[in-house]
């Protein structure tokens, strides 16, 4: 409102006249921002100043100069930079602190979603999840750092014209009762040293004792935010800071579909889990939630498979048993030509030596009854006729045999059983002299 900062104005000039102040942009419950104009380095830039009513109050300059510091700490694409800071003198003694930050051409993210959204309705789901993304990005970074933004919601994040989104006011903490367009009524409120908005604060930032609020509570708020995102309604609605946290404490968060949004089952897991009670039932930190959205991001556009052009036809179940095919019979070789005259005397030799196998029989029986020092005699004739009988009795597959030499192999078994059962009477009478 005019006049609501005091001697904070546009036309005038900071830091000895490095910062001409050009336009006021934007006003919350403890400073203004102004478009200023940079003269050192002839670039726009954005000036934050302390609302001159609260500059008297030393420990509300002390935590802007702090947590102005923890911001310049920071630097990553998705944080908006911070250039300089200092405290601006003035004539009556009052000082005022100020903070130089990248100028952003470009709307909030409360202000996208009034404009883009359809009546009583949120964004489509895929951006939204994508504009919570960057924002995790950004909280990736500044958890790193040691940084706990608090206070993370629509109207502290700006999307640029060419679409990337720029989140800003880390750790500078809001304690008026003031309206904001393109957001619900800021009803800002201070538990403890804890400062935030009560719409998406976590519910441990409501405990007033004391307790230890980390990053997971940012990552709260981002719940908060994309449940807004896609529905187009926060989750939780009061008329005040103390309403909103006992909601926030003890009442279960209402899923997407319970409030006429349908969306694919992993974002309502994704969005529950971030607005989980207890911090260790929601993601470790940002980078995991925001590795989650993207794997959600993955599988909602993957591509179906494209359907085989040809598929062959399944052939009819068998009614009766198969029969397991049988491997072929193997078909022998042709067999080598063989010389007549070669065969007939190889049946000749075959013949004489079944003969000699029969006529050894007699020396070999006779010799039995010689003393025992000639018994290696009816031995050596014994083995000569078992041998012959073996070699004589034996003819190759389809030989062409005469009926000379088939007789005798037809009675081989008579030299060959004669002949073994001499040698065993042989060898029993050596070792018995």
């Amino acid at each position: 409102m005019p006049g609501a900062t005091g001697p904070i104005r546009s036309g005038l000039a900071l830091a000895a006249g490095r910062y001409l102040l050009e336009e006021q942009i934007g006003q919350g419950g403890m400073a203004a921002v102004f478009k200023a104009h940079d003269t050192a380095l002839n670039r726009t830039v954005a000036v934050k100043t302390m609302l001159a009513a609260l500059a008297h109050d030393e420990g509300l300059r002390a935590r802007f100069r702090r947590e102005a510091q923890s911001a310049a700490r920071l630097s990553h694409p998705s944080v908006v930079a911070v250039h300089d800071t200092g405290e601006e003198r003035f004539e009556d003694g009052v000082r005022i602190p100020y903070l130089v930050m990248e100028f952003v051409r470009g709307g909030t993210l409360g202000e996208l979603l009034a404009r883009d959204a359809a009546p009583g309705r949120g964004l489509p789901p895929d951006r939204a999840l994508a504009l919570s993304a960057e924002v995790l990005a950004a909280l990736t970074a500044s958890h790193a750092a040691g940084v706990v933004h608090r206070d993370i919601k629509p109207s502290n994040v700006v999307v640029t014209a060419d679409g990337r989104v720029k989140v800003m006011d880390f750790g500078i903490a809001r304690i008026l009762d003031v309206a904001e367009q393109g957001s619900p009524r800021t009803a800002l409120t201070a538990v403890g040293d804890l400062l935030g908005t009560p719409y998406y604060m976590a519910p441990e930032q409501f405990d007033g004792r004391g307790r230890v609020v980390d990053g997971r509570a940012d990552l709260y708020a981002v719940g908060v935010m994309l449940f807004q995102l896609i529905s187009g309604r926060l989750p939780f609605e009061g008329d005040s800071g103390f309403s909103l946290g006992y909601l926030h404490v003890t009442v279960t968060a209402p899923t997407l579909a319970s409030v006429g949004c349908r969306v694919p089952d992993p974002i309502e897991e994704l969005v529950a889990r971030a607005l989980e009670k207890r911090p260790e039932d929601r993601f470790r930190d940002a980078h995991e939630m925001r590795a989650y959205i993207e794997h959600v991001r993955e599988s909602a556009n993957a591509p179906a498979p494209a359907p085989d052009p040809y598929v062959p036809p399944t052939p009819p179940p068998p009614t009766t048993s198969p029969i397991p095919p049988q491997a072929p019979t193997p078909i022998p070789a042709p067999a080598a030509p063989v010389d007549p005259a070669r065969e007939r005397a190889d049946n000749r030799l075959r013949a004489r030596r079944l003969r000699h196998a029969y006529g050894l029989l007699i020396p070999a029986f006779l010799l039995q009854a010689a003393t025992r020092s000639f018994a290696v005699l009816p031995l050596a004739f014994a083995v000569w006729g078992l041998w012959a009988a073996a070699v004589g009795g034996t003819s190759r597959l389809g030989q062409q045999r005469g009926a000379t030499l088939g007789f005798f192999q037809a009675t081989a078994f008579i030299p060959l059983l004669g002949h073994l059962l001499l040698i065993l009477v042989s060898l029993t009478r050596l070792s018995g002299s």
